[in-house]
């Protein structure tokens, strides 16, 4: 399903998309951009090896990140916008810092529990089915497994963007607390993300 623009009086924006070094992450976001066309997003790859995982060093990735482009763009970088797309499985105890020092930034967070795959995994399931199967659904290897239980073919086109609204629909439902900075139980934000992109598409 193709987007058309909602309103023609959007506030002139870009929106910068970090994730870490997964490739699933930053394939995933590069090919929605462009199957959408939304020239207004970018997506910028952190590296954990340099960052090891340290809050300090992946907000301040970010921060480094904004102070250049407000240089750069001084008379309209006030309406960019800043999501990192976090996993809960590869933060551990780093997991609370970062997502507080990202909001005391001004920074989004779409954040996944326990990853980001549970987002591609709702294009299928519903909420009530995914929220049945949470102690299963424990790993990205579970996970998976169940996304292949359905027919994909390794296409985020054909598997994913024409099912967007799904994933939406159901990510919106299973979070129970969207207000809650974290996610207690399985589910993801992505679709706050996701239904940002497509205003623009």
């Amino acid at each position: 399903m193709k987007y058309s623009r909602k309103t023609q009086h959007l506030i002139p924006r870009k929106v910068f998309i970090f994730t870490e070094d997964s490739v699933t992450e930053q394939r995933y976001f590069r090919e929605f951009i462009a199957f959408y066309k939304i020239p207004q997003a970018r997506v910028r790859v952190i590296d954990r090896e340099s960052t090891h995982s340290s809050p300090d060093s992946v907000i301040g990735y970010v921060i480094d990140f904004q102070k250049t482009i407000r240089k750069n763009e001084s008379d309209i970088s006030a309406h960019y916008v800043y999501w990192l797309v976090i996993d809960t499985d590869r933060w551990g105890a780093n997991l609370a810092k970062t997502v507080d020092d990202a909001y005391q930034r001004n920074f989004d967070v779409a954040i996944s529990n326990p990853c980001f795959e549970i987002w591609l995994l709702l294009h299928y399931q519903d909420a009530d089915s995914v929220k049945d199967k949470e102690s299963v659904l424990c790993s990205k290897r579970a996970i998976n497994r169940a996304i292949h239980a359905n027919r994909v073919t390794g296409s985020n086109e054909k598997d994913y963007f024409t099912k967007t609204d799904i994933a939406i629909k159901n990510s919106r439902k299973l979070d129970v607390n969207p207000r809650h900075r974290f996610l207690p139980q399985i589910g993801t934000r992505i679709y706050n993300l996701a239904s940002l992109l497509l205003e623009y598409a």
